[in-house]
Formats: C-alpha cells, sequence, structure tokens
C-alpha cells in the first residue's frame, strides 16, 4: 500500500519535472539551465520534502480521519435510535387514542342503558300509582312524572358530566384541554 502511495504521488511528480526540464532546454536560443544533475538533486529535494510531509503528517491526518469517520458513525446511530423512539412513539398514542375511542363509545352505551332502565322503572312508578287515582289526582301524577324524567335527566347529565371529567383529566393532557378550548370557542364564535 505504502509503495503504490509513493508510486502515484513521486510518477506524476517526475513527469511535471521531467517536461518542465525539456520545455526549459527548449530554451528559444537561450542556453538551457536544466541539467541532468538539477534535474537529480529537484528529484531528491522533492522526495525529502515528501517524505517530511508523510512523516509528520501522516499520523494527524489519519487520526483526524478516523475521528471523522467515529463522529459520523455515532451521529447516524443517534440519528436511528431517535427515529426509532418516534415511531415507537407515535404507535403509543395511535394505540391510547384508539382505546379512548373505543371507551368514550363504551361509556355512552353503558349510560344509556342506565338511563332507560331508570326511565322505564320511573315509568312503570307513575303508571301503578296513577291506576289507583281518581281523575283529578291523574294531574298530579304526570306533573310529578315530568318531575322525575327532568331530574333523572339532571341527574344523568351530572353523572356523565362527573364520569367525562374523570375520564378527561385522566386521559388528556394540557395540550389536549388547550386544543378543545380552542376548538369549542372557534365554534363558538362561528355561531355568532
Amino acid at each position: 500500500m505504502k509503495v503504490r502511495t509513493i508510486v502515484y504521488f513521486v510518477a506524476p511528480t517526475l513527469v511535471t519535472v521531467l517536461v518542465s526540464a525539456a520545455l526549459a532546454s527548449s530554451g528559444h536560443g537561450e542556453e538551457a539551465t536544466w541539467t541532468p544533475t538539477m534535474i537529480g538533486w529537484r528529484i531528491i529535494n522533492f522526495l525529502v520534502l515528501f517524505g517530511f510531509l508523510i512523516y509528520f503528517l501522516k499520523k494527524p491526518l489519519v487520526s483526524y480521519f478516523s475521528e471523522r469517520k467515529e463522529q459520523i458513525r455515532r451521529d447516524l446511530e443517534e440519528a436511528r435510535e431517535q427515529r426509532n423512539q418516534a415511531e415507537q412513539k407515535l404507535k403509543e398514542y395511535e394505540k391510547k387514542l384508539a382505546g379512548m375511542e373505543q371507551e368514550l363509545e363504551k361509556m355512552r352505551q353503558d349510560l344509556q342503558k342506565a338511563a332507560d332502565l331508570e326511565s322505564e322503572k320511573v315509568v312503570a312508578n307513575a303508571e301503578r300509582m296513577s291506576a289507583g287515582i281518581v281523575e283529578s289526582a291523574k294531574l298530579a301524577a304526570e306533573q310529578e312524572l315530568r318531575k322525575a324524567k327532568t331530574s333523572l335527566r339532571n341527574e344523568a347529565v351530572d353523572l356523565a358530566v362527573e364520569l367525562a371529567e374523570s375520564l378527561i383529566s385522566e386521559k388528556i393532557t394540557e395540550q389536549d384541554r388547550k386544543k378543545i378550548v380552542e376548538d369549542y370557542l372557534e365554534k363558538v364564535g362561528g355561531v355568532k
């Protein structure tokens, strides 16, 4: 490897020196100042200079390029690792979002079932009470039924709000809260 490197550097230099000597010797009527001895000394000077450069610059250059190679390898590895982490977080967030949607749907269904059962109970109770009451008591029973439905709806709404608040406080981050408020304000602003 070293011989090949020396040949790659020395051969073009020798060719350049010899061509320069040939051109200088043509001189166009002037006396040639390039003698074979002078060419020999120039080649020796060049080889000595080249040897010194190799001797003093080889280690720093090899060190610099190996450190640079290692730094690039570390940077690539770090970038790969960061990409993998970002992809993993994206998958986690997608799973959480999908699970949250399913949970909300299940909660809606459960609340609807509970509201239906409670509504059926209230209606059945009101029907039993109204059967034995005279015509004048029917008005009072209807009023009580309306009050019960309103109370049930309010109760269901309160329960839904409490359940939603607890789910939201557990599942939604501060950034999600800000986005929800901004979306709501945009909708309210768009209504005007």
